[in-house]
């Protein structure tokens, strides 16, 4: 995917910057020949309380990025508007956005006159597998040039640019990301209660097995922070594991009965694939036969 060209060089600060999101915001902008500059609590560049040189930093910046945890970059997106030039874009990148939206609401929600331009972006995936084809939920929080600007670099860089609002983003994405990570840990704690050998079950693994059991090591090898986040921060994943226990009842439940009732169950388990049904059988023939010896 190609965007437009790169624009004239701006000044960038990253909080949070040492982190993965974070860098690999920094270097994007960076490579579009960019002056960025990283600010990291670790180094001592706390956002929500900068020292005199973070801070002129800070008024210079045509962007900032809080690529940090929920409850610092609530803090920050008050203490920052004192510190930023009328016109300076607020990114965050947080994985749950209503709370962030009622905190930009508190300081005059979507009147441009109140500030600067503010947008949510959450990568959907782990920046390590790279930025180009992977999509990008985007949440214009309060409109503007700069919105506009980051909606071109996104673009530029390749990423597949999905605008929702913040309520539905986290509503779909309770599903995408908290229901699904939600399955594969309750599918490693069923395998710890069943005291399966791992050398027994890998023999004789079957497809299905083999994936599940690669998304089991890629979670439980991941940040139990930012896996917890997923969970605890949306207000929509408690109804999300909801639907999972009542989901594992069902199975149990058509499983005792007989053949109409099992295929009551697969045929209402296929309703959410829509239209796409087709495309993910197809993609998971492909995924298995990539599994073959």
């Amino acid at each position: 995917m190609t965007g437009s060209p790169a624009p004239g060089a701006r000044s960038v600060v990253v909080a949070g910057g040492a982190g993965a999101v974070g860098t690999m915001l920094a270097d994007r902008w960076r490579a579009d020949g960019n002056t960025v500059h990283v600010l990291d609590a670790r180094c001592g560049d706390d956002i929500r309380c900068p020292g005199p040189e973070a801070s002129a930093r800070l008024y210079e910046a045509d962007v900032v990025a809080l690529a940090v945890p929920e409850e610092v970059a609530l803090t920050a997106v008050e203490a920052l508007r004192s510190r930023l030039r009328p016109t300076a874009l607020v990114v965050e990148t947080l994985s749950v956005k209503s709370q962030f939206a009622a905190a930009v609401a508190d300081l005059g929600g979507a009147d441009p006159d109140r500030g600067g331009p503010i947008v949510g972006i959450n990568p959907m995936f782990a920046p390590s597998l790279g930025l180009p084809g992977r999509p990008v939920a985007v949440v214009v929080h309060r409109d503007g040039p700069g919105a506009d600007g980051l909606l071109e670099d996104l673009a530029r860089w390749g990423a597949r640019i999905e605008v929702t609002t913040a309520d539905r983003h986290d509503r779909v994405c309770a599903a995408v990301q908290a229901l699904t990570h939600a399955t594969i840990l309750a599918f490693g704690c069923a395998l710890a209660d069943l005291g399966v050998d791992a050398d027994e079950a890998a023999a004789l693994a079957t497809p299905p097995f083999t994936t599940m059991s690669a998304l089991l090591a890629r979670v439980t090898g991941g940040s139990p922070a930012v896996y917890r986040d997923v969970q605890a921060s949306n207000r929509c994943a408690p109804a999300a594991r909801e639907a999972l226990a009542r989901a594992v009842s069902r199975v149990s439940a058509a499983a005792d009965g007989d053949t109409d009732d099992f295929t009551a169950l697969l045929v209402d388990a296929g309703v959410p694939l829509g239209g796409h049904a087709d495309e993910y059988a197809k993609l998971c023939a492909r995924m298995f036969e990539g599994l073959s010896p």
